[in-house]
């Protein structure tokens, strides 16, 4: 097998709503990388001027993927990747005179790098290479999103329809503060037991993330952590939160424990790295981005709330226009083949 060369196939990135788009795609000679900046965490502005936390890190991997980078650059392990990009986006906000904060952005990524014929997962970005899927579930989302079909199921049957709840999703003040269920809720019944559901799924979700039942107990864990949300903080680039840890970019620290590295197939052929905007089976196939895109829009016209086939933290997006739904998520993915170039003979 001769060198390994990069080609771009095909590539998309397309925000929930035409005007946002918190994703980021590079593609260069010895790396790829699809970024996914997290909601509420991916942008802030800066004398007007809105800075993406994809930007900056595409931007450092292009600093790296340069013709006058120094060869040891294409060479960084994965350790020593996430090490130079939280240092890069630690320099470029301290230039900006912005000072970073803890949760003030971040972003999780799936990275190609050429050098090593590794795939790089950090947080839920997922890959596809030559039909295997490759997926790093964040388990604590999973958790958010099996409670909030939960609630949304438990407000349609008592009640409240779609369209109210697409108007206004309801389910967010209620986890967040699930003794307020009977405000939404009249039925005492169905109120307590919604409620007991939450604690109940907070308390083995803890059980996971590295705590007794007597931390669980002596600390008032369930008061402290009575929501996902809230317990995302801890879990987040913690290398001892068990099962439930994770990692992500944030220009301190991203925890390799909680990232995957895979190694690939010395003749891998096609590889597709992608955003969690993209359900992983849509995009399974031989099939174009531009299939992909349909079937999303398809599914978020479909199951809008995100409750059924497609499990969500939010709902879809509606394009107001003409009232179909976008998506649900930003989505973005980009699709590439490994060329080989055949060694001569005096080479072997």
């Amino acid at each position: 097998m001769g060198e390994r060369k990069i080609k771009s196939i095909e590539s998309t990135s397309i925000g929930k709503t035409s005007r946002k788009n918190d994703d980021g795609i590079y593609t260069g000679e010895n790396f790829v990388a699809v970024i996914d900046g997290v909601s509420h965490k991916s942008t802030i502005k800066i004398d007007g001027k809105e800075i993406k936390i994809a930007n900056i890190i595409t931007e450092a991997i292009k600093k790296i993927d340069s013709p006058s980078a120094p060869v040891y650059a294409k060479e960084l392990t994965f350790e020593e990747f996430v090490i130079f990009i939280n240092m890069y986006i630690k320099k470029y906000l301290d230039n900006m005179n912005f000072p970073l904060q803890e949760r003030m952005l971040e972003a999780t990524g799936a990275i190609y790098s050429k050098y090593y014929n590794q795939i790089w997962l950090v947080g839920d970005c997922r890959a596809i290479y030559d039909k295997c899927a490759l997926e790093h579930e964040l388990k604590i989302d999973k958790v958010y999103e099996d409670i909030r079909a939960k609630v949304i199921e438990t407000l349609l049957e008592a009640g409240y329809t779609q369209e109210q709840l697409l108007e206004n999703d309801i389910s967010k003040p209620i986890i967040a503060n699930s003794e307020d269920i009977p405000q939404y809720i009249k039925n005492e019944q169905v109120a307590k037991e919604l409620q007991e559901y939450i604690t109940d799924t907070m308390k083995q979700t803890l059980l996971h993330s590295g705590f007794t039942e007597q931390d669980i107990t002596e600390q008032h864990l369930l008061e402290k952590y009575n929501n996902p949300r809230k317990l995302q903080e801890y879990l987040k680039n913690n290398p001892n939160a068990g099962e439930y840890g994770y990692s992500v970019f944030n220009g301190i620290k991203t925890e390799p424990k909680n990232c995957r590295v895979q190694d690939l197939p010395k003749d891998v052929k096609k590889i597709k790295l992608f955003s969690d905007g993209f359900p992983t089976n849509i995009l399974n196939n031989d099939k174009d981005l531009g299939y992909a895109i349909r079937q999303n829009r398809k599914l978020a016209q479909k199951d809008p709330l995100g409750i059924n086939e497609n499990k969500t933290v939010r709902n879809a997006v509606r394009q107001s226009e003409r009232e179909k739904f976008l998506a649900i998520d930003d989505y973005s993915a980009v699709c590439f083949k490994i060329e080989y170039l055949k060694e001569r003979d005096d080479e072997r």
